[in-house]
Parts: structure tokens; C-alpha cells; sequence
């Protein structure tokens, strides 16, 4: 059954996430970074781009990859994603699906969602006001 969990804060998104095992030994099939609602020009005539646009950042994620259920896909949204990057780290060993949830260090109520790609290397880190999670539960 596919059920739809939205997180405001970091405690709302540990829950969320929780419910699908911390994503732990899943990977992201892909990321997907969409820009609405912009300007076209600000006050003085000048081009904004996407600077002022709604940023949203849709990562899906395989929450099944091994045996016969391969392929269970979780969408998890970043909506008015403040922050996005995307780093390469040393490789020290093997680093497994989503490893942290935390409040992020802003006036506003924000969330700081780090996540590292298996034995990528890599990190992932938004911050973002809400995360909606659409996906199949493991509980």
C-alpha cells in the first residue's frame, strides 16, 4: 500500500523516515531538481533566472534492491529546497543510504537532510522547509 508522509520538521522526518528502515542498503535511482513559480525580472528590470524561483528536489530512491520485490521506488520531495550540494568525500569504506536527519542552523524552521549514495563517496545534503515521502512503508 502506498501511503504519503510530509514532514515540517526534523522530528516529523525522522518518523517519516523511519518507517522505511532509514533507507539503509537502498540507492537513489535518480534526482530530479525543478524550478517554478520565478520572476522573469526584478524590481530595477534586471533578469532573476531561477535565482527566485520555488526550488523542489526529487530524489528516487530503490528502498528494495535486492530479491524478488527489486525495484520498490520511494519518492522523497524537497520542497522550498533553500540549499542543495552535492560533494565528493574520500573513500574510507562503505557508506549506507540515508544516514541523517537533522534541524538545520537558520532562523527559520528548517530541515538539513544529509544522505550518502552506497560506496559512492559522495554526499548529498539539503536543506529544505517540508518533505513529502510517497512510497511503499517497510512498517
Amino acid at each position: 500500500m502506498t501511503a504519503r508522509f510530509e514532514a515540517s520538521n526534523a522530528e516529523e522526518a525522522d518518523e517519516a523516515v523511519a518507517r522505511f528502515n532509514s533507507f539503509h542498503d537502498d540507492y537513489v535511482a535518480g534526482i530530479e531538481i525543478k524550478f517554478e513559480n520565478y520572476k522573469g525580472l526584478d524590481e530595477e528590470g534586471a533578469s532573476t533566472g531561477i535565482g527566485d524561483a520555488d526550488k523542489t528536489v526529487i530524489l528516487t530512491i530503490n528502498t528494495y534492491p535486492y530479491g524478488t520485490e527489486h525495484e520498490r521506488f520511494v519518492s522523497v520531495e524537497f520542497k522550498d529546497v533553500q540549499s542543495l550540494e552535492i560533494s565528493s568525500e574520500p573513500e574510507g569504506g562503505p557508506m549506507w543510504g540515508i544516514t541523517t536527519t537533522r534541524l538545520a542552523s537558520t532562523d527559520d524552521e528548517l530541515i538539513e537532510w544529509e544522505f550518502y549514495p552506497i560506496c559512492s563517496g559522495a554526499r548529498f545534503s539539503v536543506i529544505c522547509s517540508k518533505i513529502v515521502i510517497i512510497g511503499q512503508p517497510f512498517r
